[in-house]
């Protein structure tokens, strides 16, 4: 039996209000740009809140009656890019909005692959603004230095574990990428332009280019599957603490509830949160997806 649907969001991005509030400046830019990559543009409406923005459309109608999704996986060409990254990387970030995707299209649909299916999602990246390495690498030395500094007893109180202090403002990554879902008569039944960015205050730092644009991705995937498993407006949506199922297959990286999901591999899990806490880049822990979509 499927999990019921929980039509609130996870409790994970509650202080980016606020963040942006504290420093409007400690934010990467963001841009929707427009690619001609959807089949139509002419019904999006704007949504936005503190650090995303998006542009959505959906057929209520249509969602309520889809059954099966296929999810064909995210496009992250070099022309995007450039050639500051290696099509490792870019498969990475591509396939953490596919992953986040597939979790939450498999609380209300059946995901299948390889047959045809009510609604397909396809995806694509448009635009990325790389993490930039020097800001990136002073926050993770600073928070290191401050922690040590901590546990010697140099001027600070004593503390458990690493230190978190705020990005250095400088190279923070950002990410717009478009989606839509298509029927089985290739008419479009809901689209998104969909722009995030990281800031000084919540965005984990990693010594990575792609450290900003794989975290963006998987927020990017949230969304958008939330989108079309509720019909609701991810951004105006209320908040709520993750579930359990949330916690142990986003998280801790077990197995997802719609198997087609090991498609794209599984969360990082511990490897994963062990790699975040000193800064280290998001191929460290995660594999990526599984060989036959890659």
């Amino acid at each position: 039996m499927r999990p019921r649907l929980t039509k609130t969001r996870s409790l994970t991005r509650l202080s980016a209000g606020l963040a942006l509030c504290l420093s409007v400046a400690a934010c990467g830019t963001v841009l929707l740009n427009q690619t001609g990559s959807l089949t139509r543009y002419d019904r999006l409406k704007t949504s936005d809140e503190a650090t995303t923005t998006a542009r959505l459309y959906a057929d209520q109608t249509a969602l309520a009656r889809t059954r099966t999704v296929r999810i064909i996986p995210t496009a992250f060409p070099e022309s995007i890019s450039g050639p500051a990254i290696t099509a490792k990387q870019r498969k990475l970030v591509a396939n953490a909005a596919d992953r986040a995707l597939c979790y939450e299209l498999s609380l209300r649909y059946d995901v299948v692959s390889g047959r045809d299916a009510d609604l397909t999602v396809r995806a694509a990246v448009t635009r990325v603004e790389l993490t930039g390495l020097p800001g990136a690498g002073a926050t993770i030395a600073a928070s290191g230095a401050i922690t040590i500094a901590s546990q010697l007893g140099v001027g600070f109180a004593d503390a458990v574990g690493r230190i978190p202090v705020p990005r250095v403002p400088i190279g923070l990554g950002s990410l717009t990428v478009e989606a839509e879902a298509l029927d089985r008569r290739h008419e479009q039944r809901a689209a998104m332009i969909w722009g995030g960015a990281a800031n000084s205050f919540t965005s984990q730092p990693r010594f990575s280019p792609i450290s900003d644009a794989y975290d963006l991705a998987g927020e990017f995937g949230q969304d958008f599957g939330f989108y079309l498993a509720t019909g609701q407006d991810p951004f105006k949506a209320p908040l709520t603490l993750p579930t359990y199922d949330r916690l142990r297959i986003t998280v801790l990286g077990e197995a997802p509830l719609d198997p087609d999901c090991e498609a794209f591999g599984r969360a990082p899990g511990v490897d994963g949160i062990l790699g975040d806490y000193i800064g280290l880049p998001p191929e460290f822990g995660d594999k990526g997806a599984s060989p036959r979509i890659n």
